[in-house]
């Protein structure tokens, strides 16, 4: 099963956050450096506000996507990942929150696939 890490950059009032730096420099050497570990994909989201039209609580989001929990934590252990880490500084002056876990939609569609054919194996026997 995949799993998720999530970073986010908190949209403080004075944040600095280099966007293009971001996408075509320090981006890259994530996927350089983690693709090996089972990085699988990763995705950036911008969000300047929130529903409300108020200020969001977090500017960027970033997904990156794993092959599993364990080539994570592999990612995490290997040493060329100081070099991710120490990169920050170089497009933001805020600390990132990171969060990790798996996909739970996976999980319940396949249990409500599992429901879904039950049921028309139910209609079918009922209708003999």
């Amino acid at each position: 099963m995949t799993f998720t890490a999530i970073v986010m950059y908190p949209n403080d009032a004075d944040i600095q956050f280099d966007e293009s730096y971001y996408l075509t420099t320090h981006m890259p050497l994530v996927e350089k450096t983690w693709k090996s570990h089972g990085l699988i994909s990763w995705r950036i989201n911008k969000f300047p506000n929130a529903f409300d039209g108020t200020r969001s609580a977090y500017l960027i989001m970033a997904t990156l996507e794993w092959e599993s929990e364990e080539s994570f934590k592999s990612a995490l252990q290997s040493v060329s990942t100081a070099g991710v880490f120490a990169d920050i500084p170089k497009f933001t002056n805020v600390k990132p929150v990171t969060l990790a876990g798996t996909d739970l939609t996976l999980l319940y569609n396949v249990r409500l696939m599992s429901v879904w054919v039950l049921e028309l194996t139910y209609i079918h026997v009922m209708n003999r």
